[in-house]
């Protein structure tokens, strides 16, 4: 039962931290566009139907059912027509359209969206991408450095008879026995020094342990006070190198690196070590430029996370997830037997790095996403200077409006991704370990 509502609460958690990151984007908008003199209309967060809301100034603020959303409605995000659209959509651009343009009076003349200069338009649709990335950036780093990660410590916790133990410490019949059992160290031993040499980590005890791949070595360890010398000769195995951000480290050639590593057969305690800001903001911009490789390669994913939906192929742990599937992280990270401190940590974690996702989708230059209405400027911005330069007029702002049947498009193929993704996290969900 303890458990369950542990799983709840984190999904609770995550839901709760989205909603505030969402709004916190839709902050990004609202606030530059009061500054600028626009006109807003509303401020929600979420979609479906309102569950509160109330007026303040010109504003209508509020609170919709479904969580997963937001937005703010500025006047006149499209100009009024200046010549009849006979193209493809028409009537869905005309009705569109009138219903942004409605209720427009002589005192919003001025306060319109589609009047402001290029700079002013850049500066609000790339507010709320920025609000996610300072939030990523400040839950990274409250989570790193404020709490910490779980390190290895020096100190051991448990000794395996064997160093084919399993899960449970059980060993098969006939396996010799651990190195570390053979040279008599106990739980509690905390390791000063390798072959003689002073060790503050984990990192510098293998690296002593490997200048000794076919002889004995030594480690002194503190036990009861004192200082024992224990020697031993680890059993080494090949692994795998990974690089800082989880990938398989690769030669030139392509091929997976590979490194010895000695197996000692115990178990070393943990506890949580702050890192370094400078380390955790490097981890920061280490995650958003994972996020972009991500993004790119994300039709590929949702592919391969379709495949494993029907069995065709193996579902990836590090692939794409829906909302569904976060939640289901979430609830498995505060149900596991790790401390509350490491609990709080990954959880920010995670909701950070989803800010650091949504900074990075929202940037992409297609409409509905800001990244559209962020090229829309750019290329009005353009097209009136050359055209300034060539025939001396100014031809005025682009009709975005023209672009929506581009926009409803990519709304499908959105719409066509999440139910693919919650399909996956229903039928075949990523499990952590």
């Amino acid at each position: 039962m303890i458990d369950l509502l542990l799983y709840l609460a984190g999904i609770a958690v995550v839901l709760i931290g989205i909603a505030l990151s969402i709004g916190l984007h839709e902050i990004g908008h609202l606030v530059p566009a009061k500054i600028f003199g626009v006109r807003v209309n509303q401020y929600m967060v979420g979609f479906g139907p309102t569950v509160k809301s109330w007026k303040k100034g010109d504003t209508e603020y509020g609170i919709k059912a479904i969580p997963l959303g937001g937005y703010i409605l500025m006047t006149g995000m499209y100009p009024p027509e200046s010549k009849p659209y006979r193209g493809p959509f028409s009537t869905w651009i005309k009705e569109a359209r009138q219903q942004v343009r409605e209720g427009i009076s002589e005192a919003d003349e001025d306060r319109q969206f589609y009047k402001l200069s290029a700079p002013r338009k850049l500066t609000i649709m790339l507010g709320g991408p920025l609000m996610n990335l300072l939030l990523g950036v400040l839950l990274i780093l409250v989570a790193l450095s404020g709490i910490g990660t779980m390190q290895s410590t020096l100190t051991v916790n448990k000794v395996y008879q064997c160093v084919e133990a399993d899960a449970n410490g059980a060993c098969p019949s006939g396996a010799p026995e651990s190195p570390a059992l053979l040279a008599g160290m106990l739980p509690g031993d905390t390791v000063s020094m390798a072959n003689g040499q002073p060790v503050i980590s984990w990192t510098e005890v293998v690296a002593q342990l490997n200048k000794n791949l076919t002889s004995s070595s030594t480690l002194t360890v503190i036990r009861d006070g004192s200082e024992r010398e224990l020697t031993l000769s680890p059993a080494f195995i090949e692994t795998q190198v990974f690089l800082d951000s989880g990938g398989l480290a690769l030669d030139a050639a392509g091929n997976p690196i590979t490194e010895l590593r000695p197996i000692l057969g115990i178990q070393l305690a943990s506890k949580m070590t702050p890192m370094s800001i400078q380390d955790s903001f490097q981890f920061s911009l280490t995650a958003t430029g994972g996020m972009l490789a991500f993004v790119a390669d994300l039709p590929a994913q949702v592919y391969k996370v379709a495949q494993s939906t029907f069995g065709v192929a193996d579902r990836d742990p590090n692939g794409a997830v829906s909302i569904l599937g976060v939640g289901q992280l979430a609830g498995e990270l505060t149900a596991a037997d790790i401390s509350v401190s490491a609990k709080l940590a990954s959880l920010l974690l995670l909701i950070g790095s989803l800010n650091l996702a949504l900074f990075v989708f929202n940037l992409l230059p297609l409409l509905p996403l800001d990244g559209g209405h962020v090229a829309g400027a750019l290329y009005e911005s353009g097209k009136r200077r050359i055209t300034k330069l060539v025939s001396g007029s100014d031809p005025g702002p682009i009709d975005t409006a023209k672009a929506l049947p581009l926009a409803y498009a990519v709304w499908m193929l959105l719409i066509l991704t999440g139910v693919i993704l919650i399909l996956a996290d229903i039928i075949n969900p990523i499990q952590l370990g």
